[in-house]
């Protein structure tokens, strides 16, 4: 949400900043605030999750609306956990029992958001871009979103994009979308 990363100077200023900004925004508009690495940190620590959640709310968490089952993912956990593998593995077992209860509704459409995307071109790229998640995190992700009957198929991250013959491309907030019987 912020541009200063945890402990960095302006970090109180910005965040203040923000929330005086959103406070203006029409309470009937729901925010979706999804953590990044300026939120919580490149490699993320309790203190700084606790301190994301003290100020933002929940790292991770689900909704439905109009039977659409919405997933936030806190993906800095998939890029480095070192420095809280606990809380790694809870939103592993959330995701896991989020996942069945998809697959016990039936759910035919569900949209992941997290700031890492899953892959920029193909599942198979390369995992040594800033902007995607490594191979075998991006493996175990996606054979979740498998095994509860959906095959991941990204549209947005929440990095920016690279330059590409000479066009900068820009990505707002991250989501995964999938959809039951979807075969690629």
């Amino acid at each position: 949400m912020t541009l200063t990363l945890p402990g960095k100077p302006w970090r109180k200023e910005q965040t203040e900043d923000l929330q005086r900004v959103l406070r203006t925004v029409d309470r009937a508009i729901p925010l979706v605030l999804v953590s990044g690495n300026h939120d919580i940190g490149n490699v993320p620590t309790a203190e700084t999750i606790e301190e994301f959640c003290q100020t933002w709310g929940d790292d991770y968490f689900s909704f439905w609306v109009g039977g659409v089952l919405f997933l936030v993912l806190n993906s800095q956990f998939y890029e480095n956990p070192s420095k809280c593998p606990s809380l790694k593995q809870a939103q592993d077992q959330w995701l896991d029992e989020q996942l069945s209860i998809a697959r016990q509704r039936n759910c035919q459409h569900a949209i992941v958001f997290q700031h890492i995307p899953l892959f920029l071109e193909s599942i198979d790229e390369d995992d040594d871009d800033y902007f995607n998640l490594s191979k075998p995190a991006r493996k175990r992700l996606a054979d979740k979103f498998i095994h509860a009957g959906r095959g991941p198929e990204p549209r947005v991250s929440g990095r920016k994009g690279k330059s590409r013959d000479g066009i900068s491309r820009s990505f707002s907030h991250p989501y995964t979308m999938w959809q039951k019987g979807r075969e690629d």
